[in-house]
C-alpha cells in the first residue's frame, strides 16, 4: 500500500510540474500579445501610460477637509 502512495505523490508532482509548465507558456503568451514579453507591466509600453493626476483648489480641499472632521466627530461620538 505504501508503494501505490509513494507513487501516487510522484504521479501528482509530475501532473503539477506539466501544468506550471503550461502556466508559464500561458503567461509568456499573454505577455507577448499585450507588448510586454510576459515580465508583468515593468517592461513593456504599459508601464509608461500613466493618467494625469487631477489637481485639487485650496477651496475645495478645505471643503474636503471640513466634511471630514465633521464625520469623524460623528463616528466618535456614536461610539
Amino acid at each position: 500500500m505504501a508503494r501505490n502512495f509513494g507513487r501516487l505523490v510522484q504521479q501528482l508532482r509530475s501532473e503539477r510540474s506539466a501544468l506550471e509548465r503550461e502556466v508559464a507558456k500561458l503567461t509568456q503568451a499573454i505577455g507577448a500579445l499585450e507588448g510586454n514579453e510576459g515580465h508583468g507591466r515593468q517592461g513593456g509600453r504599459l508601464a509608461s501610460v500613466r493618467r494625469a493626476r487631477r489637481k485639487m483648489s485650496a477651496a475645495a480641499r478645505r471643503a474636503v477637509s471640513l466634511r471630514m472632521k465633521k464625520y469623524w466627530a460623528a463616528r466618535k461620538k456614536s461610539e
